[in-house]
């Protein structure tokens, strides 16, 4: 990618002439940047791409403008508009054939989800683009799907499902250092919710020794508070705040709660529920906006969908009733050629009917002929004796 970006880079924009080509590039350009991480956020590059591909693009074109159309939007921090233009991508999905592409619309898409709290679309997304990296040998990719997946999985409380990604878990061999990490990660987390103590506790000294975010001390925190340790609990808490990165609120006050009453501190405990009360009242609130807005875009792209199905329909219809007329042509066509080939042969056979009754003609009036000749010669024969009896 970076090799690409410097190409384009010394290519004069004024040289580009149709729209066509300022599209191609445009687009290039953008898929550029985004591999080199350069996080762009303005349409400028892109809008070519954007004016031209969305009206007169293949599928495969469309998909990509819409999934970049989509990042950009992202990185302006509109998500509203980010989801709106990976579903419009998602719509076009099944007519296109560059699988890549799709995949990484889904994960960006089920990412969006997951900020707005939708896990059961988070978890369905990451399991599509897992399947479709798995089509593709592409292993990293499909193992950070479903690690991902499994996070939905356990935040809804759903064994079954957890159990079927574990099972997919455990085929991946040759994992690196960081990926055996993120699985232990997980497999904490099931514990929490499904295992027993023993269990909990078995898995807390491997992660102690892979601690790489809040999260891994979070879950830690909620380990040590599971298995009565509220002290150690608290101090994983107190290193949460005082080491000053960014963290979960909503899970650390929601750890918190356990982890204070075990250690008997009831109001600071009950201060922290009411924040957590607030907190969940304004997520709820939230993905109630959201689902409102989600119900409104989604019937404006059924209605979208409808109204291109009315005219694929009536470009089938059109289509049908073009070849069926096409057929009508052929078929009259072929009748009045075999039509005129049976006129021709007939004619061909009265001729020569009629050459063989003129041949015939011909012989007869020969014969009359000669049989004239014949009896004039016998005439001159009986004159001659005639004549010969008269001497």
């Amino acid at each position: 990618p970076d090799s690409a970006l410097i190409i384009l880079n010394e290519i004069e924009k004024s040289e580009l002439g149709s729209k066509k080509e300022q599209a191609r590039y445009a687009l290039l350009m953008s898929m550029a940047l985004d591999k080199n991480y350069i996080d762009t956020t303005a349409f400028d590059v892109l809008q070519p791409a954007i004016d031209y591909y969305l009206k007169k693009g293949t599928p495969d074109e469309k998909l990509r403008t819409y999934y970049y159309q989509g990042v950009i939007f992202l990185n302006k921090r509109d998500r509203d508009n980010a989801l709106n233009s990976f579903a419009k991508g998602i719509h076009i999905a099944n007519e296109s054939e560059d699988s890549l592409t799709i995949a990484r619309l889904l994960v960006a898409q089920g990412g969006l989800y997951y900020e707005f709290y939708e896990f059961d679309n988070y978890i369905k997304l990451y399991l599509k683009a897992a399947d479709i990296y798995n089509g593709l040998s592409l292993k990293d990719s499909e193992l950070d799907c479903l690690l991902n997946a499994l996070n939905g999985s356990i935040l809804l409380e759903n064994q079954h499902q957890c159990d079927s990604i574990l099972n997919l878990l455990t085929k991946f061999n040759m994992l690196n250092l960081t990926q055996r990490h993120r699985i232990q990660r997980q497999q904490l987390s099931y514990a929490l919710k499904f295992g027993s103590e023993d269990e909990i506790r078995d898995l807390i000294h491997i992660q102690e020794e892979n601690i790489s975010s809040q999260n891994d001390i979070l879950n830690l925190a909620l380990a040590y508070t599971q298995t009565g340790n509220y002290q150690k609990a608290n101090s994983a808490l107190d290193y949460v705040i005082t080491s000053g990165q960014p963290y979960d609120t909503i899970r650390y006050l929601s750890i918190s709660i356990p982890a204070l009453e075990g250690t008997g501190c009831y109001k600071d405990a009950l201060d922290k529920y009411k924040r957590f009360c607030h907190k969940q009242d304004s997520i709820n609130l939230q993905k109630f906006e959201k689902q409102v807005k989600s119900i409104e875009e989604k019937h404006q792209i059924e209605l979208k969908a409808q109204h291109y199905a009315r005219e694929n329909a009536k470009i089938i219809w059109r289509s049908i009733g073009g070849i069926i007329f096409l057929i009508l042509v052929i078929i009259i066509l072929y009748l009045l050629f075999y039509s005129n080939k049976a006129q021709k042969k007939l004619a061909l056979e009265r001729a020569k009917t009629t050459e063989l009754e003129n041949e015939s003609l011909k012989a007869e009036k020969d014969k009359a002929i000669q049989q004239s000749k014949i009896t004039e010669l016998e005439n001159e024969r009986l004159k001659s004796e005639r004549e010969k009896l008269s001497l």
